[in-house]
């Protein structure tokens, strides 16, 4: 039995314009080449979809679970040609984005939120990894775009500057390393314990390096550092987005020693030389440019 797309549209449009006169004007079609779809469907069925005894014809318990799934089949179509039609206007069918997870993901659920209210078919996946993890993840997933910290040469990549990033080197403001009025040395915070994830210092070129060698607590993201920071188990670099709230109500406060405790990080985005032409690519990167 094969039910064709013709005859589950008559059915439907029968239905929900409530007759086959407004149904047949809906699908252009006349008024007895529809009531041949229907009638064509009712023998494949082997049983009545109306009930045609009454004033107004009706469906019957079957036909209404055949009117069912005949929209779902019609719902289903409509997908798969507008499927169709993305990847012929140049959306792809999927993008692998590797970011560094210090990074701000408000850009991405924006993205995400733009994509589904505009029902782009384009499926977007993201991963998160830190430092020289991003590349490794990069090339181990076969992504088609990643943002780094950390500079990576490679003629097949397009490389583009994103916004930098400002980190702040804090403690909770009843930390005991806040009790000194005046700025600490080196050698004095070496005292209390620097929080951190996986050594960064020497990558980033941040001014704690010597404090990462005596360093007690090696976190696995900046989210369980924050927490740290909280449970004043230490102090660390955050990024600026991440502890704005508190920077502002004050109870998280800048380390006050004699090298500077501000660091600029900068953020770059990669992406292959095949992906660039992409709809969804272009889409992203111009997105990202803009956070």
């Amino acid at each position: 039995m094969e039910i064709s797309i013709d005859q589950a549209k008559a059915l439907c449009a029968t239905v929900d314009c409530g007759g086959y006169t407004q149904a047949a004007e809906k699908l252009h079609k006349s008024h007895s080449s529809l009531i041949y779809l229907i009638r064509k469907l009712e023998q494949q069925c082997g049983f009545d979809l109306f009930n045609r005894k009454a004033y107004r014809n009706t469906l019957t318990p079957s036909g209404r679970r055949i009117y069912n799934k005949c929209h779902e089949i019609l719902a289903r179509v409509d997908e798969l040609e507008r499927l169709c039609g993305q990847f012929q206007a140049g959306w792809e069918p999927s993008l692998k984005i590797v970011i560094d997870g210090i990074l701000p993901f408000d850009p991405f659920l924006s993205l995400y939120k733009k994509f589904r209210a505009d029902k782009i078919t384009t499926v977007i996946q993201t991963y998160t990894d830190f430092l020289e993890g991003v590349p490794n993840s990069f090339d181990h997933l076969d992504a088609d775009i990643m943002i780094s910290l950390l500079p990576i040469e490679d003629r097949n990549l397009k490389s583009i500057l994103l916004r930098p990033i400002k980190t702040h080197l804090v403690a909770h403001k009843d930390h005991p390393v806040h009790q000194k009025m005046t700025k600490w040395t080196s050698s004095e915070l070496e005292n209390f314990d620097f929080l951190t994830i996986r050594g960064s210092g020497s990558k980033l070129g941040l001014n704690t390096i010597e404090l990462e060698k005596s360093a007690s607590f090696f976190l696995s993201d900046f989210t369980a550092k924050k927490d740290a920071i909280h449970k004043k188990m230490g102090f660390g670099w955050l990024p600026h987005h991440l502890i704005e709230k508190e920077l502002k109500d004050k109870s998280l406060i800048p380390i006050k020693w004699q090298l500077e405790n501000t660091h600029v990080l900068q953020p770059i985005l990669y992406i292959k030389n095949q992906a660039q032409s992409g709809r969804a690519a272009q889409l992203i990167v111009e997105t990202l440019q803009q956070m």
